[in-house]
């Protein structure tokens, strides 16, 4: 661990010891930026060994062009971001702490490669990485007394918790979280300018999938809040931010 890092560890350590160190929703977090970056890059790497990626045909420069956008409109971009494929056909699409997102091909298909309805997924999945999500889950589930004593221990606390992230983000976040995730990847996908309306047919997609025998990543979907409420969400939210597009064009 880097002395710098150390330093904003132990620093980290003695708030959140004494005072506890909170965000402005009252969320306290033990681990820093650079570490939750790290963290993800290693549970990365995991993932990538075991699976098979592409980040470099032109379908995947494609997808990195639209998350470039989406996290433009999203400013500051505050994360590395990048995106993957992972050549299987499996309905799913997740995020990784600090910028990492992969996209399964299934669900590439499922959306016809439609622009517009990658754009508002990756909103949605950019929206977990941007409100720490992931890191609220690890911190969770971790408990603060092990990272408390893995700072302390100036192990690397990236090493020590990548392991819990890959099962982590096959899980749901929660009702609320999701609800937020959809809400401002609708802003992002218009901030971008993609049809933020696209969310629409996309949780229509998430309904023929629930419609057959899920399989045990495509599960993730019947976690999520319920469908209806979904769009539900999303349109009540264009109508308050008057957003519009093919698939919505207001208080419908």
């Amino acid at each position: 661990m880097a002395t710098g890092i150390r330093l904003l560890a132990l620093v980290t350590v003695t708030v959140a010891v004494g005072f506890a160190l909170t965000g402005c929703d009252g969320t306290t977090f033990l681990i820093s930026k650079d570490q939750e970056i790290q963290i993800g890059r290693e549970a990365a790497a995991d993932f990538d060994a075991q699976h098979r990626v592409d980040r470099t045909s032109t379908r995947a420069r494609q997808l990195q062009t639209i998350l470039n956008r989406v996290a433009n409109a999203a400013s500051p971009p505050d994360y590395p971001y990048s995106v993957t494929i992972v050549r299987e056909d499996v309905n799913n699409a997740f995020a990784l702490p600090g910028g990492p997102i992969y996209f399964y091909e299934g669900l590439l298909d499922t959306l016809n490669w439609d622009e517009d309805q990658i754009a508002w997924v990756m909103g949605h999945e950019l929206t977990h990485i941007r409100q720490k999500h992931a890191i609220r889950r690890i911190e969770r589930a971790v408990g603060a007394q092990v990272l408390i004593e893995v700072l302390l221990g100036g192990q690397s606390t990236a090493g020590q918790i990548a392991g819990v992230v890959g099962g982590l983000a096959l899980q749901d976040y929660g009702r609320d979280n999701e609800l937020m995730a959809d809400r401002l990847g609708t802003r992002w996908t218009a901030g971008a300018g993609y049809d933020p309306s696209a969310a629409l047919p996309v949780l229509a997609a998430f309904k023929r999938i629930q419609g057959s025998d899920p399989s045990d990543l495509e599960i993730l979907f019947m976690s999520h809040p319920g469908n209806n409420d979904r769009e539900n969400a999303v349109k009540a939210y264009m109508d308050e931010y008057d957003l519009h597009g093919q698939y919505y064009d207001g208080r419908g």
